[in-house]
C-alpha cells in the first residue's frame, strides 16, 4: 500500500484502546462458509459492532490481511474486503506473509507505541493465535474478542471445536473477552466531580 500512515496520531492511544481486525476478505469468508463455521454471522455482526464503536470513540483501527505470495504481479488481484468492512482513510492496513500480524514490521512499531490491542476477525485459529503468541513474546498485552472471531475446520475437528481450542490456547498468552465486555471497557466514562453546596 502506498499510503503514508502518520504514526504520531496513534502514540497517545492507551494500551486498551487499539483494535486489530484480521482477514475480513471475501475468500476467507467463503472458506469459512464452506466449512459451516458456527456463529459466522454472529462473528461478523460483532466485528461490525466493534468497528462502529471504535470509530465513534476515536479508537485506532488496524486492518490486516495476508499478502498473496503470487500477488498482483502474477495477475491475481488481492481478495477484496467483505462488503461493509472496507477500511476507511483514517484506518491502518497491514499486509503480511506469515500468520502473525507481527510478520509486518510496521505493525510491531505501532503496537510498541501503544503496548497492547484487541484483536478479532476470521481465521482465529491461525492468525489471532499466532499474533497472541508473538504479542506475549514482545511484552504486549492482547485481548481476543472471541465472539467477534471465527475459525476454520481441521481434519477430525469441526469449526466450533477448533474455535474453542484456539480460544483456550489464546488464553495462555492474553485476555479473552466478549465484544460486549470490550465495548463497555473501552467506552468513555463520565468524570465524577465533587458536589459543592
Amino acid at each position: 500500500m502506498s499510503t503514508v500512515i502518520d504514526l504520531k496520531a496513534y502514540v497517545g492511544s492507551s494500551s486498551e484502546r487499539f483494535l486489530v481486525i484480521v482477514d475480513l476478505q471475501e475468500d476467507n469468508w467463503q472458506r469459512l462458509a464452506r466449512d459451516d463455521a458456527g456463529g459466522l454471522d454472529r462473528a461478523l455482526d460483532n466485528c461490525r459492532a466493534a468497528i462502529r464503536h471504535a470509530r465513534e470513540n476515536r479508537i485506532p483501527i488496524a486492518f490486516t490481511r495476508t499478502r498473496d505470495q503470487l500477488g498482483p504481479v502474477a495477475g491475481r488481484p488481492q481478495s477484496p474486503w467483505l462488503s461493509g468492512f472496507e477500511p476507511k482513510r483514517e484506518d491502518m492496513v497491514f499486509e503480511r506473509r506469515q500468520p502473525s500480524c507481527y510478520g509486518n514490521s510496521l505493525f510491531n512499531d505501532v503496537v510498541s507505541r501503544v503496548e497492547g490491542f484487541a484483536i478479532c476477525g476470521l481465521a482465529a485459529e491461525e492468525v489471532c493465535l499466532a499474533t497472541a503468541i508473538d504479542a506475549a513474546h514482545h511484552g504486549h498485552r492482547v485481548t481476543f474478542l472471541s465472539d467477534a472471531s471465527a475459525s476454520r475446520q481441521r481434519p477430525h475437528a469441526d469449526a466450533d471445536a477448533v474455535h474453542s481450542a484456539a480460544t483456550s490456547a489464546i488464553e495462555l498468552f492474553g485476555d479473552v473477552t466478549t465484544t460486549r465486555h470490550w465495548l463497555v471497557a473501552t467506552s468513555p466514562r463520565p468524570v465524577r466531580g465533587r458536589r459543592y453546596g
